[in-house]
């Protein structure tokens, strides 16, 4: 029985809305599996494809010498073409029963291969237009981390990536997903590894996202302290609402790096993609922005008030909790300003309960 997107199924006596399928990219050694893995079923059925395994496994099937996994890459970019071929068309084969049996499907895969200081294209179009996609993600990391990960195996070894190509490596993959989304007009979102994938549940149905906003250079641990608290507060408060945790965006998941051995390029590079990061992944898929400052005594933050000058001139709600006798006038940047959490929360609380019905998903 084929199943158009969105139709309904019926599955042993009962009305079964088909799994809904999301696309996840990520550059090697981003953690895109991970992501995909650590994902709370909570009684859901879950499948995941995971395209570079299966590409391997076909791969060994190419020549009768099997082609060692560091070598995968090197073949010629027909064969590869060709070996992409079977691991999508495998996948588009299978999705229709899928979709019936699971309620949600993850296709873990890359947009971009960067091989030998080459770029290559690590999809079709034929093949994407055959999937009724829900959602697209990419999954980012903080470069060393995905320099280490991918020391770890042998095709990472195989090259010799600096930072820097980490960086715009990562920054490709992402705008070339963003393609995709606005081919089929779906909704695109750009996590760090270390997201909590059960934002997915929330972000299904409704584009209400809070991207958290607060100081981060010369913070004490005692602010530091505040300020998760603050976070975690403002992650629980849906869960108040309709259970679901709150949607939010933690800059702080992709920290600075204070490695020795950077060089000035690979710094100019961290320091252009931190601010394009948060300015133009992180703020533009948000709804709202929250900018919390833990204590009278912290300096206000040149970061936090450009955020929210972005934000508002976005179309961002924005809300400011600062305790601060006197402020410059330049903070009515702010829809509204609070002078403690407690004042915000009471506020919050029932903002929240109207905007997830203004931002309820058509």
């Amino acid at each position: 029985m084929k199943t158009a997107p969105g139709k309904r199924v019926l599955t042993r006596g009962c009305i079964k809305m088909p799994a809904k399928i999301i696309i996840v990219t990520g550059i090697s050694g981003s953690g895109s599996g991970a992501f995909c893995a650590r994902y709370p079923t909570g009684g859901k059925k879950v499948k995941t494809y995971r395209t570079g395994d299966m590409l391997y496994e076909f791969a060994r099937e190419y020549s009768p010498i099997p082609i060692p996994r560091e070598n995968l890459l090197n073949l010629q970019p027909e064969a590869l073409a060709n070996l992409r071929d079977k691991v999508f068309r495998k996948i588009i084969d299978n999705l229709e029963r899928d979709r019936g049996e699971y309620d949600l499907i993850f296709i873990d895969t890359h947009a971009q291969f960067f091989w030998n200081n080459v770029y290559e294209n690590a999809y079709d179009w034929n093949h994407l237009n055959k999937i009724p996609m829900d959602m697209f993600i990419t999954i980012i990391n903080k470069p060393s981390v995905i320099k280490g990960n991918q020391l770890k195996k042998v095709m990472g070894r195989a090259q010799t990536h600096d930072l820097r190509d980490l960086l715009l490596w990562q920054n490709i993959e992402v705008n070339v997903t963003k393609g995709w989304a606005s081919n089929y007009q779906k909704p695109m979102y750009v996590f760090s590894a270390k997201q909590n994938p059960a934002i997915i549940n929330a972000l299904l149905d409704n584009l209400f996202l809070v991207y958290s906003s607060f100081p981060m250079t010369e913070v004490s641990g005692e602010d530091t302290q505040k300020i998760n608290n603050f976070k975690e507060r403002i992650r629980n408060l849906r869960k108040e609402i309709d259970g679901q945790e709150t949607p939010v965006i933690d800059p702080a998941d992709i920290d600075a790096e204070l490695g020795e051995g950077i060089s000035k390029a690979e710094k100019d590079a961290i320091d252009r993609q931190t601010v394009h990061r948060d300015m133009n992944w992180d703020i533009a898929q948000a709804t709202h922005v929250v900018a919390y400052y833990p204590s009278s005594e912290v300096s206000l933050s040149k970061g936090v008030s450009d955020e929210c000058t972005r934000a508002r001139e976005t179309g961002k709600y924005v809300f400011v909790i600062i305790p601060k006798a006197h402020l410059s006038p330049f903070m009515d940047i702010a829809h509204k300003v609070f002078k403690n959490e407690e004042e915000f929360f009471v506020f919050f609380r029932e903002h929240m309960r109207q905007s997830l019905e203004h931002f309820k998903r058509k």
